[in-house]
């Protein structure tokens, strides 16, 4: 990721720390939010999934975890607690019938309704920035980035636990490749 005259990596680094930056942004403008309605960021992130999802009959714990890029069991935990506050129902998933369907309560519908005006008011302030075009390449861009985000965050909690000979014969293989 060299600058264009190929001496140096100042742009991709001032990126990376722009994208940082970014990335506290919005998740401080989602805590903010869900301390709004009482939850944790994730536990917000979780009904609002929910809401967008759910239609009639609900959806499932495990593309509720899709979406957020998380495990099923977290949303099987977390999903438990926002039960236990009267946010969602669980349903038995007539298709599966080892998973249930997560559906946001009449209370859970209300609050997301409460929350709509300021959400939509933060998100655009968030990205008032960007036209419908650059927004709709920012998207595409960021999706096609998430896994190999989450292949490098596996393959360095790999080595943080002790496997660092990996990681050097990953970087290995991967030198070997570009030649």
């Amino acid at each position: 990721m060299l600058d264009e005259n190929g001496a140096s990596d100042r742009r991709f680094r001032q990126f990376l720390y722009d994208f940082s930056v970014l990335g506290a942004s919005l998740e401080s403008a989602r805590s903010y939010l869900a301390s709004q309605l009482g939850l944790s960021s994730p536990q917000y992130n979780i009904a609002m999934i929910i809401a967008q999802y759910q239609g009639a009959t609900g959806v499932s714990g495990s593309d509720v975890a899709k979406h957020l890029h998380v495990t099923t069991a977290f949303i099987t935990s977390e999903a438990g607690k926002l039960e236990q506050m009267e946010w969602l129902e669980k349903r038995p998933n007539p298709r599966d019938g080892r998973s249930v369907l997560l559906r946001l309560t009449s209370l859970g519908e209300a609050k997301v309704r409460q929350i709509g005006p300021e959400r939509r008011l933060v998100n655009d302030r968030l990205f008032r920035g960007l036209s419908g075009k650059d927004f709709r390449h920012l998207t595409k861009t960021v999706t096609a980035l998430i896994d190999d985000f989450a292949a490098t965050a596996s393959m360095l909690k790999t080595a943080r636990s002790g496997e660092k000979h990996r990681m050097g014969n990953y970087l290995s293989l991967k030198s070997r490749d570009s030649r």
